[in-house]
C-alpha cells in the first residue's frame, strides 16, 4: 500500500496535518501550564485560557484524524477479523473505509453549513473574541481530509498484497 503514489502523497499530507495538530495541542498545554503557574505564584491568570485551550484541542483532534484513517490505526476488534481469509478481509477493509469516508464526508458537509452560518453572523468566542470560523477550520479540514483518507484506504485495501 505504501508504494502507491497517491498513498505516499496522502500519507505525507496527513502527517503534516497531524504535526500541526500536535503543535496546537502543545500550545494549549503551554497556556494552561503558564496560567496555573502564574495564578499560584503571582496571582495572575491568563485571559482566554479556555478559548485557547478549546481551539488547541479542536485542532489536535480533527487534524490528526486523517492520518488515523489512512493508516487504519483506529481501535478495532482484530481477533474477529484476523481469522478471515485474505480476500474477505480486503473486502471488509474496503467496505469499512468506504463507510468511514461517507460518514466523514457527511459530517464535513453538515459542519460546512454550520460554519457558513457562524461566519455570516460574525460569531466570536466569548472571552477573546476569536472568530468562530477558526474553530471550524480544523474540524472541516479534518473531516474532509478523513473522508479522502478513508476513500484512499478503501481503494488501497482492494490492491493485491505487496510481495515481501
Amino acid at each position: 500500500m505504501g508504494s502507491v503514489p497517491i498513498f505516499r502523497v496522502a500519507d505525507r499530507a496527513a502527517r503534516v496535518l497531524a504535526y500541526l495538530g500536535m503543535v496546537m495541542l502543545c500550545g494549549a498545554m503551554l497556556v494552561v501550564i503558564v496560567d496555573i503557574a502564574a495564578r499560584k505564584s503571582i496571582g495572575f491568570s491568563i485571559l482566554g485560557t479556555i478559548d485557547l485551550t478549546q481551539l488547541g484541542v479542536m485542532g489536535c483532534v480533527f487534524l490528526s484524524m486523517p492520518l488515523a484513517f489512512l493508516r487504519g490505526t483506529h481501535v478495532g476488534v482484530e481477533f474477529v477479523t484476523d481469522r478471515l481469509p485474505a480476500p474477505l478481509l480486503r473486502a471488509l477493509k474496503c467496505a469499512v473505509g468506504s463507510l468511514g469516508a461517507a460518514f466523514m464526508l457527511a459530517l464535513a458537509w453538515y459542519g460546512l453549513g454550520q460554519a457558513r452560518i457562524q461566519l455570516a453572523q460574525g460569531d466570536v468566542s466569548v472571552t477573546l473574541g476569536i472568530p468562530m470560523i477558526l474553530y471550524w477550520l480544523p474540524l472541516l479540514v479534518g473531516c474532509f481530509g478523513s473522508a479522502a483518507a478513508g476513500a484512499i484506504a478503501a481503494l488501497a485495501a482492494l490492491a493485491p498484497p505487496e510481495a515481501g
